[in-house]
């Protein structure tokens, strides 16, 4: 398991490295003279995930020193570079993690990764060129809003892949961008892709029945045959492929109809196997919710991706912190005798990022990284709370539209 010492290193190596500076720069000037806010600066700034106003984050983060900067000072220097350093660390700690020393170790669920790929919709600030970039959803399409595809170790609790991109671009496009990425981390015959309805297609289906193995739930509707299809397990052909289709009754009564190309997997498992693919659902609770993805800080393309990407790398990190922080947890109180079993708490592991994880990063001696990283999973690990099993808290079907002040004056 990669720790979040060599994470947090392998951050700070990668920021520092020349390149990251040169490839993200717009121009070849910019970050070369001496600022009040150097771009290794700006870069710890915007990963200390400030939530607040642009203008309070700035007046706290220069609070004591002779400089000042301005919101409007800020922005311009966000708009010298793109997104890339951020993507950049996202993709350099996930392969540290699936190399070849921490792949052996990692959780499958009989024999198989679990990847479950989800789709999600984030509103945008409401300005026009952001319609224009991303496409709008509401009344006459005019709401700004982009969409986010994740392809998502569901066992080991890690994004694998992610994307935001305009909504003319298909979910089903950016399963197969996600197939061929997840390829160069994981054995494919030894992974599962799992979909929920919106995936099932036939080019879908057909790339991914050559590559991997695949369990999507199906529509009514989607194909005559399947339709047709008699309660539990069969076998049929659909698009000159074999198909096994499983049709389960859930607790509401009502039938859930599942296809897929693992054969010898006994049917009454399949309830369960489908529901592996949860956590995806809860990923994107905590991108949104949590690490506040759609309070966007910036109102340009460019500063929306670089959003984008900062999240999607401190949810990664977050998770690192979590899996030590439960490892401590287990070992304190494997002597308890609790009725329960315990974890780290998400709301807390953010909470301690916001305020310690940027300092560890950019500590200036490793026994200072040291201290700053152990401090924080001794934090997370102190208050950790019950898993009690078999919880079903209730699905809000109309939650509101937008929730952040930007958004406020949405047209949906």
């Amino acid at each position: 398991m990669l720790k979040l010492l060599r994470a947090t290193e392998i951050t700070s190596e990668t920021l520092e490295e020349r390149t990251t500076l040169t490839e993200s720069r717009f121009k070849p000037g910019y970050f070369t003279r001496n600022r009040k806010m150097p771009f290794a600066a700006l870069l710890k700034f915007l990963l200390s995930m400030y939530k607040t106003s642009s203008q309070a984050a700035l007046n706290q983060y220069f609070r004591g020193k002779e400089e000042h900067m301005t919101q409007q000072a800020l922005s311009k220097a966000r708009n010298h570079f793109d997104h890339t350093p951020f993507q950049k660390i996202f993709c350099a700690v996930r392969d540290a993690a699936y190399d070849e020393e921490n792949i052996a170790d990692m959780k499958r669920f009989m024999g198989l990764f679990l990847v479950a790929v989800d789709g999600s919709e984030t509103a945008l600030p409401n300005l026009p060129q952001l319609c224009e970039e991303f496409g709008g959803t509401g009344r006459c399409a005019s709401s700004p809003t982009a969409r986010m595809s994740i392809a998502y170790d569901v066992e080991n609790d890690f994004i694998l892949d992610a994307d935001m991109t305009a909504l003319s671009t298909g979910e089903r496009k950016l399963a197969l961008r996600h197939l061929e990425q997840v390829g160069t981390l994981l054995p494919l015959k030894e992974t599962l892709f799992i979909f929920d309805r919106g995936y099932p297609s036939k080019n879908l289906i057909l790339e991914l029945n050559q590559k991997t193995n695949y369990l999507m739930r199906v529509k009514k509707n989607f194909s005559k045959s399947v339709d047709a299809a008699p309660m539990g397990s069969s076998i049929l052909n659909l698009y000159g492929i074999s198909v096994r289709v499983v049709k389960l009754t859930l607790p509401s009564g009502e039938t859930e109809t599942l296809i897929t190309n693992l054969f010898s997997l006994e049917t009454e498992l399949f309830l369960s196997l489908y529901f592996k693919r949860w956590p995806v659902e809860v990923k994107y609770d905590i991108v949104k919710n949590k690490l506040e993805l759609p309070n966007f800080s910036g109102f340009t393309k460019n500063i929306l991706m670089q959003d984008f990407w900062i999240s999607m790398y401190l949810a990664n990190m977050a998770a690192i912190a979590k899996a030590e922080a439960d490892l401590k947890i287990q070992e304190t109180r494997k002597e308890k005798n609790n009725k329960y079993a315990y974890q780290a708490n998400v709301n807390l592991v953010i909470a301690s990022f916001r305020e310690q994880f940027a300092l560890a990063v950019f500590s200036k001696s490793p026994e200072e990284r040291i201290q700053k990283v152990n401090a924080i999973i001794y934090e997370v690990a102190a208050s950790a709370s019950p898993i009690r099993p078999n919880l079903n808290p209730p699905r809000y079907l109309h939650p509101r539209s937008s929730k952040f002040h930007h958004n406020k004056k949405s047209n949906l």
